[in-house]
């Protein structure tokens, strides 16, 4: 799978499940946490997402702001922690 793919899969579901609207558009860009998409609640249904739909597990290590600012920095964790690299 490749990055836009995940990018993708992602965008999905934070529009439709964290927004639960897919009338707001979210960008690779967008500033989630800076604009409240993604707060601690959230984020804790987002990681669990990702292990179960990639099978990719998010060390608690991790779990820090830079790493969940914005779609672009989340694809980039999901595959760095697929490739055992953190």
């Amino acid at each position: 799978m490749g990055q836009q793919d995940e990018l993708e899969i992602l965008q999905k579901f934070i529009e439709e499940k964290i927004l639960d609207t897919s009338e707001v558009a979210i960008e690779p860009d967008t500033p989630l946490l800076e604009l409240g998409i993604l707060n601690s609640l959230t984020t804790t249904r987002l990681v669990g997402f990702i292990r179960d739909q990639f099978g990719v597990e998010i060390p608690m290590s991790e779990m820090v702001g830079d790493n969940f600012k914005d779609l672009a920095s989340i694809s980039r964790l999901v595959r760095e922690c697929d490739r055992g690299g953190r």
